[in-house]
Order: C-alpha cells, then structure tokens, then sequence
C-alpha cells in the first residue's frame, strides 16, 4: 500500500491535498494501492473549445502520472517514460493551440508562444535531471501544477475569449450581410 505524503507546515502534518487544496481522488491502482492526484479538473478550467479542453485534461492526467511516480517512487524507466510522454504532448499541444491562434489572429500570440517557450525549456531541463538522478522533483510537481492551471484560466481563458467573441462577431455581420438577400 503506498504511503500517504504528509508535509509538515507551520508546525502542523497535512496532507498533499490540504496543503494545495487539491481534492482528494483516491483510483484504483494495481492491488488495491490508493494515491491522491495533484490536480482535478474543475469546471473553471473549460475554455468552451472543446479539442482544447479535451487536450487540458490529458495535460492534467499526465501531471497526475508524473505524481504517482513520485509517490510509487517509481524506478528510473517509468518515470524517464512519464516526462518523455509529458514533453511529447506539449509539444504537439503547444503548436495545436499556437496554430489555432495564429489562424484566429489571436493578438497576444507572441507573449502566448513565449510563455509556451519557457515551459517547454523547464520539461527539457527536468528530463536532464531525471536521466542524472532518476527521479522527478517536487518542485517540478509544484511547478507543473501551479503553471498549467495559471495558463489555462489567465492565458488560454484570454485567447478563447477573443475567438468566441471574435467568432460573434463574425457570425452577427454575416447574419446580417446575407438577411438582406433572404
């Protein structure tokens, strides 16, 4: 059975979930072995492009992947195995959403991009240090939890607003372009 993680935090053990607040989701794992997730997707998180969405959410379970190898304490393959498979779908997550955004004409593109740039950067770092130590830190964990939730409710929720609005827009001058034919 693995052992539940406990922090000790101004002189009190908590829990990983009482600490960051994440909920506790115990799933089945192998024989009976119970862990937390680190993240959960909450309705907050929908952006309401659905492809994007369904994309967070593997994102998401493949940050839960990488905790429950640190939990498991898992041998160096599984968890080189976890980063690689979290660096492979960035990366093609990252260029679905940067292509979707330069075909929307998204204004704030550039700083988007560049904020993808430094993710990726610190996946890459991160696999250096699993192939030295074989292990993941918790810094990453926190890194990785902290930062996909930021994006996607401040910098993914600031692109999809532009496109539904910008999409409105659109569909309203259309609709009212051809109501004067029909």
């Amino acid at each position: 059975m693995i052992s539940r993680v406990v922090f000790i935090r101004y002189g009190k053990m908590r829990t990983f979930a009482e600490v960051t607040g994440a909920q506790a989701c115990a799933r089945h794992r192998g024989e009976d072995e119970m862990a937390e997730d680190l993240l959960s997707w909450k309705s907050q998180y929908n952006l309401g492009l659905d492809e994007i969405d369904a994309q967070h959410k593997s994102l998401l379970d493949l940050i839960n992947k990488a905790w429950l190898a640190i939990v498991q304490r898992s041998d160096q393959s599984v968890v080189l195995a976890v980063i690689e498979e979290l660096e492979r779908y960035t990366l093609a997550h990252f260029a679905a959403e940067e292509t979707f955004m330069r075909v929307t004409e998204y204004p704030g593109f550039a700083e988007h991009k560049r904020e993808h740039g430094s993710f990726i950067a610190r996946i890459a770092e991160e696999k250096q240090r699993a192939i030295a130590t074989g292990s993941l830190s918790l810094d990453l964990m926190y890194y990785l939890r902290d930062w996909l939730i930021d994006h996607i409710v401040v910098s993914d929720k600031a692109y999809a607003e532009f496109t539904q609005a910008n999409n409105a827009r659109r569909t309203t001058v259309l609709s009212r372009f051809f109501a004067r034919f029909f």
